[in-house]
């Protein structure tokens, strides 16, 4: 694991004990937006749909992967992600920064266990990179990082283990 966060603090620092429920997406969402969905892997968009609300766009995301069993999916609403279903595990990882812009909070989490790292103010693509590098160099444990509050990575050594997380 890596010994410090971007902003200097040891990962000893950082741990929590808390667990993060597991929130609905559209809980606070309001008018219509934008839905997109994408298929993972080989990163091809299949929508792009105005004027609609972040619960259909949940549900009809939910219908499309239902209909494709084994094809992972990523959709997201004004920018948040509403579904995701990987078939291998981290097949939409690469997804997630492509959909966000800005900089944002970024958490790392070792399922099952502890938070290990938060850091502020940084871009996503630089939190999927450092979770990334985390899981390679934890081949054994399984991985969850967010980045704004959006899941950006999840390598599942237990498929499952890292549900109830954010």
């Amino acid at each position: 694991m890596d010994d410090q966060g971007r902003d200097g603090a040891e990962l000893g620092e950082a741990l929590t004990p808390e667990r993060p429920a597991l929130a609905d997406p559209c809980a606070d969402a309001t008018g219509p937006g934008t839905y997109k969905g994408y298929t993972c892997g080989a990163s091809f968009k299949f929508i792009t749909a105005e004027n609609i609300s972040c619960q259909e766009a949940r549900r009809k995301c939910t219908l499309k992967a239902e209909a494709n069993p084994g094809t992972s999916f990523y959709c997201t609403w004004n920018d948040r992600l509403v579904y995701r279903k990987e078939i291998t595990s981290g097949a939409c990882n690469p997804l997630v920064c492509q959909t966000t812009s800005g900089t944002g909070t970024y958490r790392g989490y070792i399922c099952g266990s502890h938070n290990f790292i938060t850091t502020n103010n940084i871009p996503c693509q630089y939190a999927l990179d450092n979770c990334a590098l985390n899981a390679a160099n934890n081949p054994s444990r399984s991985i969850f990082c967010t980045w704004n509050g959006i899941e950006i990575f999840r390598e599942e050594r237990l498929p499952g283990i890292c549900n109830g997380l954010p």
